[in-house]
Order: structure tokens, then C-alpha cells, then sequence
């Protein structure tokens, strides 16, 4: 009896309640998969709507706590995040209903030419291969999941894996936002108002500080501060630090042109490594070791320069690039009194971390782009004012051409111009295949050396004062070849991009002619110490 009343009762119950729940369960209707996806999709855009708030009011404040800049970055990450799955997502819808049905066959076949050559070449193609792109015999479904991978990879190739995918996004960003959200705002307004924001637009582009916004606050903080007088060490140092073409000198540049530094300094100088170890070297110096003596020696000839002696006010000295120097003379260096005037700062820009240690204030580290961040850095290039959404076969191109790229800020201007430019499918297709083939460095060199018709060798790429002649299009379009003229002997200059930040100048390469080349003056050599 007690057996019956303990043991087998609790079971029947439990059974039967279970039968019960499982029956009301199943009678409830259950929201389609599309219908879920769509419920994700509003809360992600109401999440997306509050955080581009925050994110604005934030970026127009002079914010100078570290800990709300640190929220402030996890935000625009967050939210770049965020976008990057609503567009996959539009994206997925517009290739359901089938309104881009043209150039399957010549997209299979091209990118299958670009696979194939690449393997031929043993360049190793990345996770979203132009494989990717290969005709499908399951028609318009097989199409979608395709051209969404290449969007949000192999996750989101299917409804299921897109409305997980959103899921994930939307429980991501709203633990972001839950718990601290209105003691962020109340913090922000705190600090007062911008005088001057950029505008965010394809034609003003090089003016925003894309990506960097906390580390330039970081940067312009430290120039503001002002250090007591008098006291050592007198020379305030700050070193940002990174890999090559990742953003150093634009960074600082951004911090510069801020209203706030200049307005706080009489004049800003900016030295570059040549300048400086010449300033270092004996008469007559022409190769200088990467670890030598004239560095720092043409850091102290700099700094004892009566014309900054001389002039009024505080100043700013930028070099660019800096070289390795003993750390113990550095030291003496920064606790000697020097001719600037008291508030002066020097930012050093370097790749070796251990020039980090040279500063007086904890350097600034810059890292490549998030892919989802770059992706639309890339695309304000690429598209302009044009929605991916109307062109998703070109969209998927161009997610696939981000992928490739090193996350640099000058690929992303250079290529992304010429892709708007020549706004076709088979176009962009052509340069993603030469940018899988590519193994020159910078990318968009290479690049361009397999796209452009120039019979020619290259001679230099780089920046210069004067607008050159020709652009990309005339080149392509052979015109410059037809209007070169007795310019024919010597070669030409294509020009790339206009950078109008700080100093007006054009980036540019410059071809020259096959043959014996022109006598040049002969330039300073640099030895690296191995």
C-alpha cells in the first residue's frame, strides 16, 4: 500500500499531467520561420534605432572618461554588428523573390576562372571562396543560400541559420544596452558639445575619423592635458602604435585638425624619418644604420631648433614612422629642459611596440578594422549613394571582395572608387579575380597593375602636391595612352585619390616607360641593422 501511494501515484500523475501539457503545447499555433525571423528583424532594428542614438550624441560630445569611451566603442562595434546582419538579412529576401536572375551562368563561370586560376597560381583562396558562386541545380533556393553566405558564411546559408543568426545579434546587443543604457546617456550629456561635426558622406569621407572615434579622444586628451610647469619629465611624449597601413598617421592627423588642438597649440611641425636622421647625421651622411645613433640625435638637434625656441606659444611636433632609441636616452632626454615652451607635446607614430615605452602617457594601440566595420567603410566607396539591396548579385561581389582585402583604410578608398566607377557586374568580377591572384603589397598596387593597360614599369606610387594629368577611368578607357603625347618618352602619373585632411594632396602612381631608366639624383639609403 505505501508502495502504491509513494511510488506508482506520483508516476501516473506525473504522466498524465505530462500528456496534458505536451496536448496544450501542441495547440497553441506556432510562428512560422519566416514569421520569427521577422520578429527578430523589428527588434533588431528598434535596438539598432536606440544604439545609432547613443552612439551620436556620444561621437558629438568632447567625452574624456575613459571607461565611457571604452561603453562608447563596444556600442559602435555592437552596432556596426548589428547592421551588417539586418542588410544580410534584406538581402536573403530580395534573392528569394528571384528579381536578379541575369549573369548566373556568366557569374558561375567567372568565378570559377578566378578559383582556378588562383589555385593554379598556389594562392590559397579563403573561407568564402568565388566556390561559392557555382551554378546550382536546386534553382532559386540554391542561389539565395549561396549569395548569403558569402554575406554571413555558412551559418546563415539557410532560414534557419539567419533567424539564429539575428536571434544571436538581438540577444547580443540588448545585453549590451540593458543595464547600463540610461546611466550612459545621463553621463554623456555631462560633457559638453562639439563645435563642428563632419559630415558623414562619400564626398567628405577622408574628414571622418571612421572606426577611430575613442582612440582620437584618447589622443586629443592627452594634448589638452596640461602637465605642472617646470617640473620633469619636461618633454610629454605619447606613441601610437600599429601595423603597417593601419591608420597611425590618419589618426593623428584627425587629431590635429580637431578644433580643440588647434586652438590649444601656436603651430604643429611634422617630421618624417629621412628629415630626421639627416638633422642627426654628419656632412656628407648618405646610409644611416635603422638602430643608429642619429635618430635621437636629430630628435635633440629638433628640439633645440632656436626657431622653436623663438616663437611664441606652445608647439606640437609629430614624427612620423620613429626608429628605435635607447630607452636610457630617451629617458635623459625627456628629464632635460628643453627651449619649447611649457604645455608642448610630441607624438611619436612607430610599429615597434617597444617605442610604447618612450611616452609619458599609455600609448595608443591601434588594431585592423572589425570585418563588419571595414565592410562598411568599404561599401560608402563602393556603392555611394546606391543600395546594395537593389544589386544584391553586386553585393555579394563586393562582400566577397572585403573579404579578401587587408582591412586597410587606402585599399578601401583606391578599389572602392574604381569599383563605382565601373559600377558592372563582370567589372567587379574581374577585380576579384585579380585580387585573389594577388601577392604584391599594397593590394590595391597589385591590383592595379593587373587591371590597368600600361605598357610600362612602375616606378613609384605615393602622394604629391600637384593634381597628376590622368585618372583610372582614362587609363582604362585608353585615353590617357592617345593624349600623353610627348609625355609618351618619359611615362605618366595616374592619379588614385585626393586626401584633403590637414594638407591638400593626391595619391597617385607613376608609370615610366620600358628601357634604360632616366638618371636620377641620388636619393639617401637606409641600412637595417639585422
Amino acid at each position: 500500500m505505501d508502495f502504491t501511494r509513494e511510488v506508482v501515484v506520483p508516476a501516473a500523475l506525473s504522466e498524465i499531467l505530462g500528456r496534458i501539457f505536451a496536448f496544450l503545447f501542441d495547440s497553441f499555433p506556432r510562428p512560422a520561420p519566416g514569421a520569427s525571423r521577422e520578429l527578430h528583424r523589428r527588434r533588431l532594428e528598434r535596438l539598432l534605432g536606440n544604439i545609432g542614438s547613443m552612439v551620436e550624441e556620444a561621437e558629438g560630445r568632447h567625452i574624456t572618461n575613459q571607461q565611457l569611451l571604452s561603453h562608447l566603442k563596444a556600442l559602435t562595434a555592437g552596432m556596426y554588428r548589428g547592421r551588417f546582419a539586418l542588410e544580410a538579412t534584406d538581402l536573403d529576401a530580395v534573392l528569394l523573390d528571384g528579381d536578379d536572375d541575369d549573369d548566373d551562368d556568366a557569374d558561375a563561370t567567372d568565378a570559377a576562372s578566378a578559383s582556378a586560376s588562383a589555385s593554379a597560381n598556389g594562392v590559397v583562396v579563403g573561407k568564402r571562396s568565388s566556390f561559392s558562386l557555382l551554378p546550382s541545380p536546386f534553382g532559386k533556393a540554391a542561389k539565395r543560400s549561396r549569395v548569403t553566405s558569402l554575406v554571413l558564411g555558412a551559418a546563415g546559408a539557410q532560414d534557419g541559420g539567419t533567424t539564429e543568426r539575428l536571434a544571436a545579434v538581438v540577444e547580443e546587443l540588448e545585453a549590451l544596452t540593458r543595464d547600463y543604457m540610461r546611466e550612459f546617456i545621463m553621463l554623456v550629456q555631462g560633457y559638453p558639445r562639439k563645435v563642428h561635426r563632419p559630415v558623414r558622406t562619400t564626398l567628405y569621407m577622408d574628414r571622418c575619423v571612421f572606426g577611430r572615434h575613442v582612440e582620437k579622444e584618447r589622443v586629443v586628451d592627452f594634448l589638452l592635458h596640461r602637465p605642472p610647469p617646470g617640473r620633469a619629465p619636461f618633454l610629454s611624449a605619447l606613441a601610437v602604435v600599429g601595423a603597417k597601413k593601419v591608420g597611425k598617421t590618419t589618426l593623428v592627423k584627425h587629431a590635429c585638425d580637431d578644433e580643440r588642438v588647434r586652438g590649444h597649440f601656436a603651430r604643429v611641425r611634422w617630421f618624417e624619418t629621412p628629415d630626421v636622421v639627416r638633422a642627426g647625421g654628419r656632412p656628407g651622411q648618405t646610409a644611416w644604420a635603422s638602430d643608429g645613433p642619429e635618430y635621437l640625435a636629430g630628435v635633440r638637434c629638433i628640439l633645440a631648433d632656436p626657431r622653436l625656441a623663438a616663437a611664441e606659444g606652445r608647439s606640437l611636433l609629430v614624427f612620423e614612422d620613429a626608429w628605435p632609441v635607447d630607452e636610457a636616452a630617451w629617458a635623459a632626454l625627456a628629464a632635460s629642459p628643453t627651449a619649447l615652451a611649457d604645455g608642448s607635446k610630441v607624438l611619436l607614430t612607430c610599429r615597434d611596440a617597444d617605442l610604447a615605452r618612450l611616452g609619458t602617457a599609455e600609448p595608443v594601440v591601434l588594431h585592423t578594422l572589425q570585418q563588419e566595420e571595414y565592410w562598411y567603410y568599404f561599401k560608402a566607396f563602393a556603392f555611394g549613394g546606391a543600395d546594395p539591396r537593389e544589386h544584391p548579385r553586386i553585393a555579394a561581389v563586393a562582400r566577397e571582395i572585403s573579404e579578401h582585402l587587408e582591412r586597410t583604410f587606402l585599399d578601401a578608398r583606391v578599389l572602392g572608387t574604381l569599383l563605382r566607377a565601373n559600377f558592372d557586374a563582370r567589372f567587379w568580377r574581374r577585380v576579384l579575380t585579380a585580387i585573389v591572384k594577388c601577392e604584391r603589397r599594397p593590394m590595391h598596387v597589385g591590383v592595379l597593375l593587373e587591371l590597368l593597360p600600361v605598357n610600362g614599369r612602375l616606378q613609384s606610387y605615393g602622394y604629391c602636391r600637384s593634381p597628376p594629368k590622368f585618372t583610372v577611368q582614362d587609363v582604362l578607357s585608353a585615353r590617357a595612352t592617345s593624349d600623353r603625347g610627348d609625355q609618351s618618352e618619359e611615362g605618366f602619373t595616374i592619379h588614385l585619390c585626393r586626401e584633403t585632411l590637414y594638407m591638400d594632396h593626391w595619391y597617385s602612381i607613376t608609370f615610366k616607360n620600358d628601357g634604360p631608366p632616366p638618371p636620377q639624383q641620388q636619393q639617401p639609403r637606409v641600412v637595417t641593422a639585422p
